[in-house]
C-alpha cells in the first residue's frame, strides 16, 4: 500500500538507505553488529548531544589523494550517511509528533514544512556520504572496470531518489505557497513552486541537475496530468483545471448537380 504522505516516503527511503549500508558491510564485520543496536546507538548520540547531525551537512568531500587515509575516510562516510539517515528518522518520529501532539493545527502546516525541509537535507546528506562510501570502497577492493559500474549504477540510484523528492514536495508547496484566493492558474502555481524548490536544492549537500524553467514545466505537467497532483492544485485554485478542447478539423464541401 503507497503512502501519499511525503515525509513518510523520505523517512522510507531513509531506512532502505540505512538498512542497505550495514548489510553492505563486510559479513566479518557485519556479524559482530547487530543492526538494532547499532541504530539504537546512533539515536543515543544524537539524543544525548553527544553529536550534532547538522553539522555534517556543511563536511565537503574531497579527493583522497594518500592510500594511508583510505581506510579513515570510507569509515567517516559510512558514520554520516548511517548517521544522517537515523537523523532522518528522530525528526519524523520526534519532532514531527511532537508538532502534531502540541500545536493547534493550524500552527502545524509550516511548522512540518520545516521538519520535512531538514529530513530533506539529512537524506541527501546521507545519499552523498553513501555514494563516497561505495565509491571509495571500490578504489580500494576492485577494479577500475568494477568501480566504473557501480559508479554507473549508484548515480542511476541518485537521480530515481532526486525523482522521489522532487514529487514528494510538490503537493505540499501547493499548499504552503498558494497565495490569497488561490492559484489563479497551473502555470503560475508550477513557476512559483519551482522557484521555491530549487531554492530548497541550491541549499542541499547534494545538487540537483534540474533548472528552474525545466522543473516548471515538469511540475506544470505533473499538475495537469496527475490526479493527485491535480487535485491538490484544485483544492487550492481559485477555478479549477480548464482542460484544453480538442478540436476536430472538418472539411465541409460546398457542390451542387446541375440538373437540367
Amino acid at each position: 500500500m503507497t503512502t501519499t504522505d511525503p515525509w513518510q516516503m523520505i523517512f522510507d527511503k531513509a531506512g532502505d538507505l540505512a538498512d542497505s549500508l550495514l548489510h553492505e558491510q563486510p559479513k566479518s564485520e557485519f556479524d559482530a553488529v547487530d543492526f538494532e543496536e547499532k541504530v539504537v546507538s546512533v539515536l543515543k548520540k544524537i539524543a544525548y548531544g553527544e553529536v550534532n547531525p547538522r553539522e555534517d551537512w556543511s563536511v565537503i568531500i574531497r579527493p583522497v589523494n594518500k592510500k594511508s587515509k583510505l581506510d579513515e575516510e570510507i569509515e567517516k562516510h559510512f558514520e554520516i550517511a548511517l548517521r544522517q539517515a537515523v537523523f532522518v528518522r528522530v525528526i519524523f518520529e520526534y519532532d514531527m509528533q511532537k508538532i502534531r501532539a502540541n500545536f493547534p493545527e493550524v500552527s502545524q502546516r509550516s511548522m512540518l514544512l520545516r521538519s520535512g525541509e531538514e529530513m530533506l537535507d539529512a537524506l541527501s546528506c546521507a545519499q552523498q556520504h553513501a555514494t563516497a562510501w561505495r565509491l571509495l570502497k571500490e578504489v580500494r577492493d576492485k577494479s577500475f572496470e568494477a568501480r566504473s559500474r557501480n559508479a554507473s549504477r549508484v548515480k542511476d540510484e541518485i537521480k530515481e531518489e532526486k525523482k522521489v523528492m522532487l514529487r514528494s514536495m510538490i503537493e505540499p508547496s501547493i499548499e504552503r505557497l498558494r497565495p490569497p484566493g488561490g492559484w489563479l492558474t497551473p502555470v503560475l502555481a508550477s513557476q512559483d513552486i519551482a522557484k521555491y524548490i530549487v531554492d530548497i536544492f541550491d541549499n542541499l549537500p547534494l545538487s540537483f541537475s534540474m533548472g528552474k524553467d525545466e522543473m516548471s514545466q515538469e511540475i506544470h505537467r505533473l499538475i495537469v496530468k496527475d490526479s493527485r497532483f491535480r487535485k491538490a492544485y484544485e483544492t487550492n485554485a481559485k477555478e479549477p483545471i480548464v482542460d484544453p478542447v480538442k478540436m476536430r478539423r472538418v472539411i465541409v464541401k460546398f457542390g451542387y448537380n446541375d440538373q437540367e
